[in-house]
């Protein structure tokens, strides 16, 4: 048995290009809590330089863990690597999906699926 319901519709797709380094937003949870199932982050440029995953509600940022078991908080890429995110993520009202590169041009790609918990 679930404990959540989820809207019936197909999942929504994530696609966005980090282009800075400042937190880009991959989704917001506006008005109904999301459940994320999976997403990828890629780096595009061959660069070696930071990147932040995490859940920040307005106040606190919550850094996520990967599939590897590697937590995101600054840590430094492999160039031209993909790292997966499949563990799934609920992202409460109000709370944002976030990936922050060190590298002002960003250079990194993200893409995954998310659905509206209703």
């Amino acid at each position: 048995m679930s404990t959540f319901q989820y809207e019936g519709r197909a999942p929504l797709p994530i696609k966005v290009r980090v282009t800075a380094n400042t937190a880009t937003t991959i989704v917001t949870a506006a008005s109904n809590a999301l459940y994320v199932p999976w997403f990828q982050v890629n780096e595009i440029n061959g660069g070696t330089h930071n990147l932040t995953v995490d859940v920040y509600d307005g106040t606190n940022a919550v850094y996520q863990g990967d599939d590897a078991g590697a937590t995101w908080n600054a840590k430094a890429v492999t160039a031209k690597a993909s790292y997966k995110f499949t563990n799934g993520l609920v992202i409460p009202i109000g709370s944002l999906l976030r990936v922050t590169s060190s590298d002002a041009s960003g250079y990194f790609h993200v893409n995954g699926v998310y659905q509206i918990v209703v």
